[in-house]
């Protein structure tokens, strides 16, 4: 039997908001009550921001660069106009390295500008490129040929004068007495010099030189150079080689080679194959 409690006394009282009003310590929770509790709202971030950055509207976008990992903005090369300086000064230099200075100059401007274009955005890293490989390739021309000049700089002789090695020198490098090959053809440019005890074709007698003056042309220096090498040479050969030998010169043939030397090597030479020994007295 359940008994009814009277009404309170005094005015009536509003009913109280529950959802409102704080929750005690004493309040029913809903396991007690029998109330399903409603499911919280999931967490949406506004629109248009990151979760962990700041807000940003929708299309806005910030002028500056993100910042790394570490919190670091990443270092942004300069941008410059127009194309490096340098770089077209090494090109151009690389083009005249025909100049050992012009060269190397092409080969420093571009390694300078290669390190200013890696701090900056700039056009001309090609030109740099290029003036280095340039002047590299100059500078590897010009070494190639200066080794040359040493290889072929002269004959190797001994105290007395006479060639003790073979090697390959210009007609200019003869002189009276060595042994050579290589002459049997029109124009005598560079030859073989080697020991007359070794097989050679050709061996010098005498040179004189021709008098002074413009070309006179190639008759007349033929003409002169047979009379003299038969007045100069002939006397300084053995009777075995005026036997076995064929008498002959090499001259000046033209006037760009006059203007160089005026020049006549009196030679006696095997009129087939190779001889040894000097024909000399």
């Amino acid at each position: 039997m359940t008994a009814e409690l009277p009404p309170p006394s005094g005015p009536p009282q509003p009913t109280p908001d529950v959802d409102a009003s704080p929750v005690r310590a004493d309040a029913a929770s809903p396991a007690t009550t029998g109330a399903v509790p409603a499911a919280p709202a999931p967490f949406m971030p506004p629109l248009g921001s990151t979760p962990g950055q700041p807000n940003t509207p929708i299309g806005v976008y910030p002028s500056y660069p993100a910042p790394s990992a570490a919190g670091v903005v990443p270092y942004q090369p300069t941008p410059v106009p127009g194309t490096n300086g340098l770089a077209i000064a090494a090109l151009c230099c690389g083009l005249v390295g025909i100049f050992p200075i012009a060269a190397v100059v092409a080969i420093v401007l571009g390694i300078v500008a290669l390190n200013q274009l890696s701090d900056r955005i700039q056009r001309g890293r090609a030109m740099a490129v290029a003036g280095i490989v340039l002047g590299g390739l100059w500078l590897l021309g010009w070494a190639v040929l200066v080794v040359a000049a040493v290889v072929t700089g002269g004959p190797v002789r001994d105290a007395a004068g006479a060639v003790t090695q073979t090697s390959d020198v210009y007609v200019e490098d003869l002189e009276a007495g060595d042994c050579f090959s290589g002459a049997g053809h029109d124009e005598v440019d560079d030859i073989t010099i080697l020991p007359c005890t070794s097989p050679h074709e050709s061996q010098v007698v005498t040179i004189f030189a021709m008098p002074a003056g413009p070309w006179p042309g190639e008759d007349k220096v033929v003409a002169d150079a047979e009379r003299g090498c038969t007045d100069k040479a002939v006397p300084l050969v053995t009777a075995r080689a005026l036997d076995d030998l064929r008498p002959s010169f090499i001259y000046p043939q033209d006037a760009f080679s006059w203007r160089d030397s005026r020049e006549i090597i009196c030679v006696v030479e095997a009129p087939s194959g190779t001889t040894s020994g000097s024909a000399l007295r």
